[in-house]
């Protein structure tokens, strides 16, 4: 800090004034941009501004709505009465006080100031010519303005106006303030933006109801201008003719001559129109808007939870898996591109959406953080390998794949599946299993199938639990209630591979009792659930 003081007394005592505010402003760009403190202090607050995946700013919309909507109840109740001292400087200096800080932050986080700097002194030096303050200032003031005519900046600096209630003509704008509620509540935000995807249709509307109207006040004025009392001028006229045309009806303003009358229907007629002609519109616009609508609920549901299976395509395969994994609580997400297939998962109760999981910008909107497992399942083996692709070049998840044919399973592994399973050569070699021996294909099918509660599962070895560094010899499995099926030791045990100098993983059927175990094995039993379960809970006690 105060070498900083050091070097900035230095330039202001050496320099002129403009080049020491140039030379200063400079060095602090170049420090603001090596400066991590700030720039996590930035996106905190841009994040809080903007992102509605950030926790916080659901707090902060919160707060903000419960204080839009109590400065208006102020301002509207000290129309006609007067209000305590307190409420009035609650409003003055607390709630205008926040408005004025969220638009300042706004306005910074909108862009980098500091980069603007950094351009202009690298483009001078570049060129060399001599970097120009006016021309950095007038950029940062374009850059800041761009920002403050944008509807919502002008609408909060509206919002700001009411508190100084000290001029009256600035009590009208507390209607901004109700317009600050749009930037907080999510649903009218999606409503104005469905609109706003049909504004060309929504303009055409417009304009030819503004036409219709024109016409209308127009005729119906040449009509009744002496005929009736009620119609003293073209606004009167005009008024009437788009009352007519809403269909509402008032009934303050009538025709009175034949003319009059027979324009009236002709009016409500063409309102019936144009109200069937919006509506359409608007019901179209959320029509599409409703599978990016069903999205977004999803990746917000997705994100609610840990360790989610991510299943891309709802094959036969995957119908199998997910009352799988609906029967043992696992979290999982169903993708696919098929909407039949889509609406089918989620008549079961499944989370499902509709998505191209080879799309890039697609899968940003996943949070890969929660996944742990990737199923690829379609039934098209070129599309798995093209997703498999796909996602190993976006994510370092493990992958396993569908493959229909065993001619592919290589070509899967290149593009990067960690597994390829082949239905076909699993189910011929059940067949043959029951040609041969069919008393063994019935207990397969019972522990597959789970039909007598008896299952195949994985326990995997905790460090420090009553599995690490034991021999398999020392382990009372049948104090338990189970059958050791086998152990798959892994790579990265250090004593695996010093005593067989391997690289790759073994799996041991039937092991011997001299094998040791360590932390991050996989111990395969088979048994009961209630007895795989309670084994799981002791080795997981254990550990702790």
């Amino acid at each position: 800090m105060k070498k900083a003081f050091d070097k900035t007394y230095e330039i202001l005592t050496t320099y002129t004034l403009s080049e020491a505010i140039r030379r200063l402003l400079i060095a602090f760009s170049f420090y603001l941009n090596s400066n991590q403190t700030y720039y996590k202090i930035k996106r905190f607050f841009c994040r809080l501004m903007n992102d509605d995946a950030f926790i916080y700013k659901r707090y902060f919309d919160i707060f903000m709505f419960i204080l839009v909507l109590t400065s208006v109840t102020i301002l509207l109740y000290d129309i006609k009465h007067n209000i305590l001292p307190f409420f009035e400087n609650f409003d003055y200096y607390f709630v205008t006080g926040v408005f004025l800080i969220e638009y300042i932050i706004r306005l910074w986080v909108y862009n980098d100031i500091h980069k603007v700097v950094i351009n202009e002194y690298e483009e001078a030096n570049f060129v060399g010519r001599k970097f120009s303050l006016r021309k950095v200032i007038k950029e940062i003031i374009l850059k800041k303005w761009e920002y403050m005519r944008t509807p919502f900046a002008i609408i909060d600096f509206l919002a700001i106006l009411p508190g100084y209630r000290g001029f009256r003509i600035f009590r009208i704008f507390v209607i901004f303030r109700l317009f600050k509620l749009i930037r907080y509540v999510k649903s009218i935000n999606t409503f104005i933006e469905v609109l706003a995807n049909k504004k060309f249709e929504l303009f055409i509307l417009l304009i030819a109801l503004s036409f219709v109207t024109f016409i209308g006040g127009a005729v119906i004025y040449v009509f009744e201008a002496h005929a009736n009392p009620k119609i003293h001028n073209l606004f009167d006229a005009f008024y009437w003719s788009l009352i007519t045309i809403s269909t509402v009806g008032y009934g303050d303003i009538t025709p009175v001559t034949p003319e009059g009358k027979v324009l009236t229907m002709v009016l409500i007629v063409f309102g019936i129109g144009f109200i069937s002609f919006a509506t359409s519109i608007i019901v179209s616009a959320f029509t599409e808007k409703l599978e990016e609508l069903k999205a977004d609920r999803v990746v917000r549901e997705a994100k609610s939870m840990n360790n989610v299976y991510l299943l891309c395509g709802y094959s036969n395969e995957a119908e199998i898996l997910t009352k799988k994994f609906k029967s043992e609580n696992q979290d999982f997400i169903v993708i696919d591109l098929d909407e039949e297939r889509v609406k089918a998962a989620t008549l079961k109760g499944y989370i499902a959406l509709k998505g191209d999981v080879t799309d890039r910008d697609f899968l940003k909107k996943l949070d890969f953080d929660k996944i742990s497992k990737i199923f690829v399942l379609t039934n098209n083996d070129i599309a798995n390998a093209f997703i498999v692709l796909s996602m190993r070049a976006f994510v370092k998840k493990e992958i396993i794949a569908l493959a229909n044919n065993e001619k592919h399973i290589s070509k899967m592994k290149k593009a990067g599946a960690s597994y390829v399973v082949v239905p076909t050569k699993a189910t011929a070699v059940l067949m043959s299993e029951y040609i041969g021996h069919p008393i063994t294909f019935e207990v397969i099918d019972a522990i597959l199938t789970e039909k007598k509660k008896a299952i195949i599962d994985e326990v995997i070895v905790i460090e420090n639990s009553i599995l690490d560094g034991k021999l398999v010899g020392e382990i009372d499995f049948d104090k338990y209630k189970l059958i050791l099926f086998g152990v798959l030791k892994l790579t990265s045990c250090s004593l695996f591979k010093e005593a067989f100098k391997v690289d790759e993983n073994h799996f041991y059927f039937n092991p011997p009792f001299d094998l040791r175990l360590e932390a991050g094995d996989i111990v395969v039993v088979m048994g009961y659930s209630v007895s795989v379960n309670y084994f799981k809970y002791m080795v997981e006690r254990s550990s702790v």
